[in-house]
């Protein structure tokens, strides 16, 4: 008999939760198990992503969808908040809903993990995943996720730094947890990286200039306004090179006004969000990720599967990624740092030239066959 695998997330927007989880679906043994996703709303990018043989449900329809007015957008997100409420209210209906009894239960992200430990279902076996960085969130708010880690059968850190910081910040051990490092779909990603995109944005990496890339979604996390400093401050010193990000989010307008304020229209380029990043990340002379915080950035493991030089901020898991000096360069979160760091891959091409060949002798495959005896084990 298959073990019916019930993941919880909010929607398939583009994020580094989402996209562990597709990992996590696509490496599960079929014949062991069957892998059901839950969405509170029907939304987002990576919906295509999501295998064909996956049961899906969805609680609302997602806004964008709609082909309608400010106001009926407005009644509808109402209604949905309303539906949601609902069932956070009487979780008993999900049992409706559904129609199927899981055996495990699995919160991909700590907004899911209320509604995880409240289940219906009592005797799933209750998984929780956490990727955050608690530092940016209040005492009171991490306490009650500890309380609520402690009701699930365990928590999945995703990087060794992310659960020590957890437990240091708090004060308090996390008894039943382990680190699981998020998996790689490494053939996928360097497959993927080889397709052609759009012909106006292809001859941007023709300018005479050197590329820094970055992807991620416009949030405070990731850390872009401060790069667009870092950035401008290097062109007025005469380092020329241009910076394209990969990605939407809530701060595209503020960041569109600091990149006109900086005078930085042409070489700072907010290019949006891709359904496929991986041609923009191998086509660039370098990798940057300018994250105030992290658990395990997927973008920066996946910008060394492509071997692409790259920076990143010295933050949650990146360290259990990169090996500083030798296969990436790591830097602390400030204009100046950033900045600093750019200037070294600029000056120092043999420097970066050996970053690739140390990139190029490194081997996934054990990576992921690790994380899959972990998954194996913790699915039992």
């Amino acid at each position: 008999m298959k073990k019916k695998v019930l993941f919880r997330i909010p929607s398939m927007e583009m994020g580094g939760a989402q996209k562990a989880m597709l990992n996590i679906i696509k490496c599960l043994d079929r014949s062991k198990y069957e892998p059901i996703l839950l969405l509170d709303s029907f939304k987002g990018e990576l919906l295509l992503e999501i295998p064909r043989n996956t049961k899906i449900f969805f609680l609302v329809e997602g806004i964008e969808k709609l082909n309608c007015n400010k106001i009926h957008r407005l009644l509808h997100r109402t209604k949905n908040y309303i539906i949601l409420g609902k069932y956070r209210l009487f979780p008993t209906l999900l049992k409706k809903k559904l129609n199927i009894v899981p055996d495990i239960e699995i919160a991909m992200v700590d907004s899911s993990l209320k509604d995880l430990v409240n289940s219906p279902f009592k005797n799933s076996r209750k998984l929780n995943w956490f990727h955050a960085d608690l530092h940016f969130y209040s005492e009171v708010y991490g306490k009650e996720i500890v309380s609520m880690m402690h009701k699930c059968h365990l928590t999945v850190f995703v990087s060794h730094k992310t659960k020590g910081d957890f437990e240091t910040y708090l004060e308090q051990y996390v008894y039943n947890s382990l680190c699981i490092y998020n998996a790689l779909k490494i053939e996928d990603i360097r497959s993927k990286s080889l397709e052609s995109f759009d012909l106006k944005e292809w001859m941007l990496f023709k300018r005479p200039v050197k590329t820094f890339v970055s992807v991620g979604r416009l949030v405070h996390q990731k850390g872009y306004d401060i790069l667009i400093e870092a950035h401008s401050e290097l062109i007025k010193e005469g380092f020329n090179h241009q910076i394209i990000v990969i990605g939407d989010g809530p701060e595209y307008e503020s960041l569109k006004k600091e990149i006109i304020l900086q005078n930085v229209e042409n070489s700072f380029l907010l290019l949006g969000l891709k359904e496929n990043p991986y041609p923009y990340i191998a086509k660039a002379d370098y990798y940057i990720q300018p994250s105030r915080y992290e658990g395990y950035p997927l973008a920066v493991a996946e910008a060394l599967i492509l071997h692409i030089p790259l920076i990143s901020t010295c933050v949650g898991g990146v360290m259990e990624i990169i090996d500083h000096n030798k296969t990436g360069y790591l830097t602390g979160f400030s204009k100046y740092e950033l900045k600093n760091a750019m200037m070294k891959f600029l000056l120092e091409p043999d420097f970066v030239m050996e970053i690739v060949r140390n990139q190029k002798r490194k081997d996934f495959t054990l990576h992921n066959e690790y994380i899959h005896e972990q998954l194996e084990y913790i699915f039992k």
